[in-house]
Protein backbone atom coordinates (compact mmCIF):
# COMPACT_ATOMS: atom_id res chain seq x y z
CA UNK A 1 0.00 0.00 0.00
CA UNK A 2 2.87 2.63 0.72
CA UNK A 3 5.28 1.57 -1.98
CA UNK A 4 1.63 2.12 -4.65
CA UNK A 5 1.23 5.51 -2.80
CA UNK A 6 5.11 6.32 -3.53
CA UNK A 7 4.62 5.31 -6.68
CA UNK A 8 1.33 7.48 -7.22
CA UNK A 9 2.59 10.48 -5.69
CA UNK A 10 5.57 10.31 -7.68
CA UNK A 11 4.18 10.15 -10.87
CA UNK A 12 1.48 13.08 -10.28
CA UNK A 13 4.58 15.31 -9.07
CA UNK A 14 6.30 14.05 -12.57
CA UNK A 15 2.95 15.02 -14.43
CA UNK A 16 3.10 18.19 -12.49
CA UNK A 17 6.70 19.26 -13.28
CA UNK A 18 6.03 18.15 -17.01
CA UNK A 19 2.99 20.74 -16.76
CA UNK A 20 4.99 23.09 -15.61
CA UNK A 21 7.91 22.88 -18.23
CA UNK A 22 7.84 25.67 -20.87
CA UNK A 23 9.07 25.26 -24.07
CA UNK A 24 10.07 29.28 -24.72
CA UNK A 25 11.89 28.51 -28.13
CA UNK A 26 8.33 27.52 -29.51
CA UNK A 27 6.82 30.27 -28.11
CA UNK A 28 9.61 32.77 -29.75
CA UNK A 29 8.82 31.29 -32.88
CA UNK A 30 5.28 31.30 -32.55
CA UNK A 31 5.27 35.07 -31.78
CA UNK A 32 7.47 36.04 -34.67
CA UNK A 33 5.40 34.05 -36.90
CA UNK A 34 2.19 36.65 -35.54
CA UNK A 35 4.60 39.15 -36.29
CA UNK A 36 3.41 38.23 -40.36
CA UNK A 37 0.15 38.66 -39.38
CA UNK A 38 -0.19 41.89 -37.72
CA UNK A 39 2.06 44.05 -39.87
CA UNK A 40 -0.24 44.10 -42.78
CA UNK A 41 -3.05 44.70 -40.51
CA UNK A 42 -0.97 48.08 -39.05
CA UNK A 43 0.02 48.53 -42.74
CA UNK A 44 -3.44 48.88 -43.75
CA UNK A 45 -4.94 50.23 -40.52
CA UNK A 46 -2.74 52.80 -39.31
CA UNK A 47 -0.01 53.77 -41.86
CA UNK A 48 -2.14 54.17 -44.79
CA UNK A 49 -5.13 56.39 -43.28
CA UNK A 50 -2.32 58.72 -42.03
CA UNK A 51 -0.33 58.85 -45.34
CA UNK A 52 -3.98 59.16 -47.75
CA UNK A 53 -5.36 62.03 -44.82
CA UNK A 54 -2.17 64.13 -45.75
CA UNK A 55 -2.65 62.90 -49.17
CA UNK A 56 -6.31 64.88 -48.91
CA UNK A 57 -8.29 61.54 -49.14
CA UNK A 58 -11.59 62.82 -47.24
CA UNK A 59 -13.23 61.04 -44.35
CA UNK A 60 -15.97 60.28 -46.10
CA UNK A 61 -14.20 57.83 -48.46
CA UNK A 62 -11.79 56.15 -45.60
CA UNK A 63 -14.20 53.00 -46.02
CA UNK A 64 -11.99 52.05 -48.96
CA UNK A 65 -9.18 51.95 -46.75
CA UNK A 66 -11.33 49.02 -44.59
CA UNK A 67 -11.62 46.66 -47.94
CA UNK A 68 -8.29 44.72 -47.01
CA UNK A 69 -9.91 43.43 -43.99
CA UNK A 70 -13.05 42.10 -45.61
CA UNK A 71 -10.84 38.36 -46.21
CA UNK A 72 -10.05 38.12 -42.50
CA UNK A 73 -13.53 38.27 -41.46
CA UNK A 74 -14.00 36.03 -43.90
CA UNK A 75 -11.23 33.00 -43.01
CA UNK A 76 -14.36 30.71 -41.65
CA UNK A 77 -14.57 30.03 -45.46
CA UNK A 78 -11.29 28.41 -45.73
CA UNK A 79 -10.56 27.24 -42.07
CA UNK A 80 -12.10 23.79 -42.77
CA UNK A 81 -9.80 22.97 -45.81
CA UNK A 82 -6.64 24.33 -43.51
CA UNK A 83 -7.54 22.66 -40.72
CA UNK A 84 -8.34 19.21 -42.67
CA UNK A 85 -5.20 19.15 -45.08
CA UNK A 86 -1.91 19.15 -45.33
CA UNK A 87 1.48 17.05 -45.55
CA UNK A 88 2.07 15.08 -42.23
CA UNK A 89 5.71 14.76 -43.58
CA UNK A 90 5.97 19.14 -44.21
CA UNK A 91 4.04 19.67 -41.05
CA UNK A 92 -0.36 20.17 -41.17
CA UNK A 93 0.41 23.53 -40.64
CA UNK A 94 3.33 24.19 -42.61
CA UNK A 95 1.70 23.20 -45.44
CA UNK A 96 -0.14 26.41 -45.31
CA UNK A 97 2.47 28.60 -44.51
CA UNK A 98 5.10 28.32 -46.52
CA UNK A 99 3.65 28.63 -49.53
CA UNK A 100 0.87 31.81 -48.60
CA UNK A 101 4.47 33.93 -47.05
CA UNK A 102 5.53 33.08 -50.58
CA UNK A 103 2.70 34.78 -52.19
CA UNK A 104 2.42 37.42 -50.04
CA UNK A 105 5.96 38.86 -49.77
CA UNK A 106 5.33 39.16 -53.72
CA UNK A 107 2.60 40.90 -53.53
CA UNK A 108 3.65 43.35 -51.12
CA UNK A 109 6.56 43.94 -52.91
CA UNK A 110 4.76 44.66 -56.14
CA UNK A 111 3.58 47.41 -54.13
CA UNK A 112 6.64 49.21 -54.72
CA UNK A 113 6.14 49.98 -57.94
CA UNK A 114 2.70 52.31 -57.25
CA UNK A 115 3.12 55.77 -55.56
CA UNK A 116 0.47 56.27 -52.85
CA UNK A 117 -1.95 59.25 -54.55
CA UNK A 118 -5.60 59.35 -54.36
CA UNK A 119 -5.88 58.45 -58.34
CA UNK A 120 -3.75 55.26 -57.13
CA UNK A 121 -6.25 54.41 -54.28
CA UNK A 122 -7.92 51.81 -55.96
CA UNK A 123 -5.26 49.99 -57.68
CA UNK A 124 -3.52 49.62 -53.96
CA UNK A 125 -6.26 48.51 -52.17
CA UNK A 126 -6.98 46.05 -55.00
CA UNK A 127 -3.66 44.36 -54.12
CA UNK A 128 -3.80 44.33 -50.65
CA UNK A 129 -7.26 42.64 -50.95
CA UNK A 130 -5.79 39.99 -53.03
CA UNK A 131 -3.13 39.68 -50.51
CA UNK A 132 -5.61 39.75 -47.53
CA UNK A 133 -6.96 36.52 -49.33
CA UNK A 134 -4.02 34.60 -49.53
CA UNK A 135 -2.55 35.55 -46.14
CA UNK A 136 -6.00 34.84 -44.71
CA UNK A 137 -5.11 31.37 -45.09
CA UNK A 138 -1.66 31.61 -43.36
CA UNK A 139 -3.31 33.10 -40.72
CA UNK A 140 -5.55 30.33 -39.95
CA UNK A 141 -2.62 27.63 -39.83
CA UNK A 142 -0.91 29.96 -37.48
CA UNK A 143 -3.64 30.89 -35.01
CA UNK A 144 -4.35 26.69 -35.19
CA UNK A 145 -0.70 26.63 -34.78
CA UNK A 146 -0.71 28.73 -31.62
CA UNK A 147 -4.23 27.00 -30.06
CA UNK A 148 -2.93 23.86 -30.14
CA UNK A 149 0.55 23.77 -29.05
CA UNK A 150 0.25 25.89 -25.96
CA UNK A 151 -0.20 24.14 -22.67
CA UNK A 152 -2.20 25.33 -19.83
CA UNK A 153 1.40 26.69 -18.26
CA UNK A 154 2.73 28.29 -21.23
CA UNK A 155 -0.30 30.22 -22.83
CA UNK A 156 0.06 33.23 -20.31
CA UNK A 157 3.39 33.67 -21.00
CA UNK A 158 2.91 32.87 -24.46
CA UNK A 159 0.20 34.88 -25.16
CA UNK A 160 2.26 38.03 -23.89
CA UNK A 161 5.56 37.22 -26.06
CA UNK A 162 2.82 36.50 -29.32
CA UNK A 163 0.72 39.92 -28.15
CA UNK A 164 3.77 41.89 -27.74
CA UNK A 165 6.11 40.60 -30.46
CA UNK A 166 2.44 41.54 -32.38
CA UNK A 167 2.34 44.76 -31.09
CA UNK A 168 6.03 45.31 -32.48
CA UNK A 169 5.01 43.95 -36.10
CA UNK A 170 2.22 46.60 -35.83
CA UNK A 171 4.46 49.40 -34.58
CA UNK A 172 6.68 48.38 -37.49
CA UNK A 173 3.49 48.25 -39.75
CA UNK A 174 2.47 51.78 -38.64
CA UNK A 175 6.09 53.28 -38.68
CA UNK A 176 6.39 52.84 -41.89
CA UNK A 177 5.05 56.58 -42.54
CA UNK A 178 8.53 57.67 -40.99
CA UNK A 179 10.35 55.43 -43.84
CA UNK A 180 8.42 57.07 -46.37
CA UNK A 181 9.43 60.21 -45.58
CA UNK A 182 12.99 59.52 -45.09
CA UNK A 183 13.94 56.50 -47.93
CA UNK A 184 10.82 56.88 -50.32
CA UNK A 185 8.12 55.07 -50.91
CA UNK A 186 9.72 51.91 -53.00
CA UNK A 187 12.19 51.00 -50.97
CA UNK A 188 10.02 50.85 -47.73
CA UNK A 189 7.54 48.76 -49.69
CA UNK A 190 10.95 46.25 -50.50
CA UNK A 191 12.24 46.35 -46.85
CA UNK A 192 8.19 45.41 -45.65
CA UNK A 193 8.00 42.53 -48.35
CA UNK A 194 11.32 40.96 -46.56
CA UNK A 195 9.79 41.72 -43.09
CA UNK A 196 6.95 39.53 -43.87
CA UNK A 197 9.59 36.30 -44.75
CA UNK A 198 11.89 36.52 -42.32
CA UNK A 199 9.07 36.69 -39.51
CA UNK A 200 7.60 33.55 -40.94
CA UNK A 201 11.57 31.92 -41.29
CA UNK A 202 11.75 30.44 -37.70
CA UNK A 203 8.53 28.44 -38.10
CA UNK A 204 9.43 26.63 -41.87
CA UNK A 205 12.81 25.79 -40.25
CA UNK A 206 11.49 24.26 -36.94
CA UNK A 207 10.02 20.84 -37.19
CA UNK A 208 6.35 21.18 -36.37
CA UNK A 209 4.98 19.22 -33.58
CA UNK A 210 2.45 16.48 -33.87
CA UNK A 211 -1.29 17.33 -33.97
CA UNK A 212 -2.69 17.08 -29.87
CA UNK A 213 -4.07 14.17 -28.24
CA UNK A 214 -8.07 16.04 -29.48
CA UNK A 215 -7.43 16.09 -33.14
CA UNK A 216 -5.84 13.29 -33.44
CA UNK A 217 -8.83 11.26 -31.94
CA UNK A 218 -11.15 12.90 -34.09
CA UNK A 219 -8.54 11.48 -37.42
CA UNK A 220 -8.89 7.80 -36.04
CA UNK A 221 -12.30 8.48 -36.12
CA UNK A 222 -12.48 9.82 -39.29
CA UNK A 223 -14.20 12.88 -38.22
CA UNK A 224 -13.96 16.06 -40.15
CA UNK A 225 -13.70 20.01 -39.02
CA UNK A 226 -16.79 20.68 -38.28
CA UNK A 227 -18.08 24.62 -38.50
CA UNK A 228 -21.41 23.93 -37.34
CA UNK A 229 -20.21 22.18 -33.99
CA UNK A 230 -18.05 25.11 -33.31
CA UNK A 231 -21.23 27.58 -33.69
CA UNK A 232 -23.69 25.85 -31.97
CA UNK A 233 -21.50 25.17 -28.48
CA UNK A 234 -23.30 26.52 -25.78
CA UNK A 235 -19.86 28.57 -24.98
CA UNK A 236 -19.98 30.10 -28.76
CA UNK A 237 -22.95 32.02 -27.56
CA UNK A 238 -20.81 34.32 -25.14
CA UNK A 239 -17.86 34.12 -27.60
CA UNK A 240 -18.97 34.98 -30.89
CA UNK A 241 -21.21 38.25 -29.93
CA UNK A 242 -17.91 39.31 -27.50
CA UNK A 243 -15.69 39.15 -30.37
CA UNK A 244 -17.08 40.97 -32.92
CA UNK A 245 -17.37 43.71 -30.17
CA UNK A 246 -13.74 43.39 -29.04
CA UNK A 247 -12.78 43.74 -32.51
CA UNK A 248 -15.28 46.65 -33.11
CA UNK A 249 -14.35 48.43 -30.05
CA UNK A 250 -10.37 48.60 -30.67
CA UNK A 251 -11.11 49.21 -33.91
CA UNK A 252 -13.45 52.31 -33.53
CA UNK A 253 -11.09 53.90 -31.40
CA UNK A 254 -7.49 52.97 -32.62
CA UNK A 255 -8.52 53.69 -36.40
CA UNK A 256 -8.91 57.14 -35.94
CA UNK A 257 -6.29 58.03 -33.61
CA UNK A 258 -3.45 58.65 -36.87
CA UNK A 259 -6.06 60.91 -38.82
CA UNK A 260 -6.58 62.66 -35.82
CA UNK A 261 -3.07 63.44 -35.55
CA UNK A 262 -2.97 64.44 -38.73
CA UNK A 263 -5.77 67.00 -38.23
CA UNK A 264 -4.06 67.99 -35.33
CA UNK A 265 -0.81 68.65 -37.15
CA UNK A 266 1.90 65.61 -36.50
CA UNK A 267 3.93 65.25 -38.97
CA UNK A 268 4.84 62.30 -40.48
CA UNK A 269 8.32 61.70 -39.10
CA UNK A 270 6.48 62.74 -35.42
CA UNK A 271 3.77 59.84 -35.88
CA UNK A 272 6.77 57.54 -36.60
CA UNK A 273 8.40 58.22 -33.47
CA UNK A 274 5.50 58.67 -31.25
CA UNK A 275 3.91 55.65 -32.54
CA UNK A 276 6.63 53.03 -32.08
CA UNK A 277 7.70 53.94 -28.65
CA UNK A 278 4.79 54.68 -27.28
CA UNK A 279 3.21 51.04 -28.13
CA UNK A 280 6.91 49.19 -27.06
CA UNK A 281 6.76 50.66 -23.80
CA UNK A 282 3.08 50.16 -23.38
CA UNK A 283 2.80 46.56 -24.47
CA UNK A 284 6.54 45.80 -23.14
CA UNK A 285 5.29 46.70 -19.31
CA UNK A 286 1.71 45.01 -20.30
CA UNK A 287 3.56 41.79 -21.46
CA UNK A 288 5.90 41.69 -18.48
CA UNK A 289 2.84 42.13 -15.95
CA UNK A 290 0.01 40.37 -17.63
CA UNK A 291 1.31 36.64 -16.42
CA UNK A 292 2.10 37.69 -13.01
CA UNK A 293 -1.51 39.18 -12.67
CA UNK A 294 -2.60 35.85 -14.07
CA UNK A 295 -0.68 33.63 -12.22
CA UNK A 296 -1.53 35.65 -8.68
CA UNK A 297 -5.25 36.65 -9.83
CA UNK A 298 -6.44 35.22 -12.40
CA UNK A 299 -7.46 35.83 -16.27
CA UNK A 300 -10.55 38.04 -15.23
CA UNK A 301 -8.99 40.07 -12.43
CA UNK A 302 -6.35 40.69 -14.69
CA UNK A 303 -8.86 41.99 -17.32
CA UNK A 304 -10.53 44.57 -14.85
CA UNK A 305 -7.12 46.02 -14.03
CA UNK A 306 -7.56 47.31 -17.58
CA UNK A 307 -10.81 47.73 -18.55
CA UNK A 308 -10.46 50.44 -15.55
CA UNK A 309 -8.21 52.33 -17.80
CA UNK A 310 -10.41 52.33 -20.81
CA UNK A 311 -13.00 55.22 -20.15
CA UNK A 312 -9.66 57.24 -18.64
CA UNK A 313 -8.24 56.85 -22.10
CA UNK A 314 -11.71 58.65 -23.63
CA UNK A 315 -11.43 61.79 -21.19
CA UNK A 316 -7.77 62.14 -21.79
CA UNK A 317 -8.33 62.13 -26.13
CA UNK A 318 -10.92 64.58 -25.23
CA UNK A 319 -9.09 66.79 -23.30
CA UNK A 320 -6.65 66.41 -26.60
CA UNK A 321 -9.09 67.20 -28.96
CA UNK A 322 -10.52 70.52 -27.41
CA UNK A 323 -7.01 71.66 -27.06
CA UNK A 324 -5.55 74.03 -29.64
CA UNK A 325 -2.53 71.95 -30.15
CA UNK A 326 -0.61 68.95 -28.49
CA UNK A 327 1.70 68.94 -25.29
CA UNK A 328 5.60 68.75 -25.82
CA UNK A 329 6.16 65.59 -27.84
CA UNK A 330 8.06 63.72 -25.33
CA UNK A 331 5.36 64.35 -22.71
CA UNK A 332 2.63 63.03 -25.38
CA UNK A 333 4.64 59.93 -25.67
CA UNK A 334 4.73 59.45 -22.14
CA UNK A 335 0.94 59.80 -21.77
CA UNK A 336 0.07 57.54 -24.54
CA UNK A 337 2.22 54.66 -23.52
CA UNK A 338 0.63 55.03 -20.11
CA UNK A 339 -2.78 55.30 -21.70
CA UNK A 340 -1.21 51.87 -23.63
CA UNK A 341 0.07 49.98 -20.69
CA UNK A 342 -3.21 49.73 -18.98
CA UNK A 343 -5.22 48.91 -21.46
CA UNK A 344 -2.89 46.26 -22.76
CA UNK A 345 -3.63 44.31 -19.99
CA UNK A 346 -7.18 44.39 -20.98
CA UNK A 347 -6.49 43.08 -24.31
CA UNK A 348 -3.57 40.27 -23.41
CA UNK A 349 -6.26 39.28 -20.64
CA UNK A 350 -8.97 38.60 -23.74
CA UNK A 351 -5.82 36.95 -26.15
CA UNK A 352 -5.09 34.42 -23.62
CA UNK A 353 -8.52 33.50 -23.35
CA UNK A 354 -9.17 33.48 -27.08
CA UNK A 355 -6.57 30.75 -27.85
CA UNK A 356 -7.92 28.84 -24.75
CA UNK A 357 -11.89 28.82 -25.89
CA UNK A 358 -10.62 27.18 -29.65
CA UNK A 359 -11.06 23.40 -28.98
CA UNK A 360 -7.70 21.43 -29.29
CA UNK A 361 -9.78 18.90 -31.79
CA UNK A 362 -10.50 21.46 -34.48
CA UNK A 363 -8.01 24.52 -33.53
CA UNK A 364 -7.66 25.90 -36.65
CA UNK A 365 -11.33 25.88 -37.38
CA UNK A 366 -12.48 27.07 -34.02
CA UNK A 367 -10.05 30.30 -33.85
CA UNK A 368 -10.45 31.05 -37.36
CA UNK A 369 -14.63 31.38 -36.56
CA UNK A 370 -13.76 33.22 -33.57
CA UNK A 371 -11.15 35.07 -35.38
CA UNK A 372 -13.34 35.71 -38.02
CA UNK A 373 -16.22 37.71 -35.88
CA UNK A 374 -13.23 39.67 -34.24
CA UNK A 375 -12.32 40.96 -37.93
CA UNK A 376 -15.58 41.65 -39.01
CA UNK A 377 -16.01 44.07 -35.60
CA UNK A 378 -12.58 45.68 -36.69
CA UNK A 379 -13.67 45.92 -40.48
CA UNK A 380 -17.23 47.46 -40.08
CA UNK A 381 -15.87 49.54 -37.44
CA UNK A 382 -13.22 50.71 -39.64
CA UNK A 383 -16.18 51.49 -42.32
CA UNK A 384 -18.17 53.34 -39.88
CA UNK A 385 -15.52 55.64 -38.08
CA UNK A 386 -14.86 57.90 -40.50
CA UNK A 387 -18.47 58.89 -41.25
CA UNK A 388 -19.17 59.28 -37.31
CA UNK A 389 -15.88 61.73 -36.79
CA UNK A 390 -17.20 63.62 -39.61
CA UNK A 391 -20.74 64.02 -38.26
CA UNK A 392 -19.74 65.17 -34.52
CA UNK A 393 -16.41 66.10 -34.21
CA UNK A 394 -13.09 64.81 -32.36
CA UNK A 395 -14.52 66.35 -28.81
CA UNK A 396 -17.92 63.92 -29.15
CA UNK A 397 -16.32 61.08 -31.22
CA UNK A 398 -13.70 60.04 -28.55
CA UNK A 399 -15.84 59.91 -25.75
CA UNK A 400 -18.49 57.89 -27.75
CA UNK A 401 -15.30 55.03 -28.94
CA UNK A 402 -14.37 54.78 -24.88
CA UNK A 403 -17.92 54.14 -23.65
CA UNK A 404 -18.60 51.48 -26.05
CA UNK A 405 -15.52 49.71 -25.40
CA UNK A 406 -15.85 49.95 -21.86
CA UNK A 407 -19.09 48.44 -22.12
CA UNK A 408 -17.77 45.95 -24.15
CA UNK A 409 -14.95 45.29 -21.91
CA UNK A 410 -17.43 45.02 -19.08
CA UNK A 411 -19.51 41.97 -20.88
CA UNK A 412 -16.20 40.04 -20.78
CA UNK A 413 -15.78 40.53 -16.87
CA UNK A 414 -19.31 39.00 -16.44
CA UNK A 415 -19.42 36.03 -18.48
CA UNK A 416 -16.11 35.08 -18.02
CA UNK A 417 -16.80 32.54 -15.15
CA UNK A 418 -19.84 31.10 -17.26
CA UNK A 419 -17.28 30.29 -20.17
CA UNK A 420 -14.65 28.90 -18.70
CA UNK A 421 -17.29 26.56 -16.78
CA UNK A 422 -18.59 25.26 -20.81
CA UNK A 423 -15.10 24.87 -21.96
CA UNK A 424 -13.97 23.16 -19.43
CA UNK A 425 -16.66 20.73 -19.73
CA UNK A 426 -16.47 20.24 -23.77
CA UNK A 427 -12.16 19.56 -23.23
CA UNK A 428 -13.69 16.35 -20.90
CA UNK A 429 -15.75 15.80 -23.42
CA UNK A 430 -12.91 15.64 -26.50
CA UNK A 431 -10.56 13.52 -24.84
CA UNK A 432 -13.70 10.81 -23.56
CA UNK A 433 -14.61 10.33 -27.08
Amino acid sequence: MSTEGNVSAATLSSSVADAEIKDYPKLVMLGVLHMAQYFPAAFTGVALPFIFRQEGLPLEMFWLLALPAIPRWLKWLIALVVDNYGSARIGYRKTWIIPCTIIGTSLYAALAFIEPSIAAIYTIVGILLFKSFIMAAQDIAVDGYAAESMTDAERPIGTSIIIFLAVLAGVLGAGVVALVETVGWPITMMCSSLLLLGAALPAIIRKEPPPPEASRKRRERGERPNLWKAVKRPESGYILPFLFCFGFGGAFFGSMVGPFLADKGLTLTQFGILSPISAIAGAGLAALATPILIRRYGVRTAAIVGVSILPIEGVVFLIFATMPGLPPLPMFVAIVALLGFGTAIYSFAVNNSRFRWASKAQAATDYSLQSSLWNLGIWVAGSLAGFVVAAVGWAVFFPIAAGLTTVFALFYVLMFDRVEALVQIREAQELAD
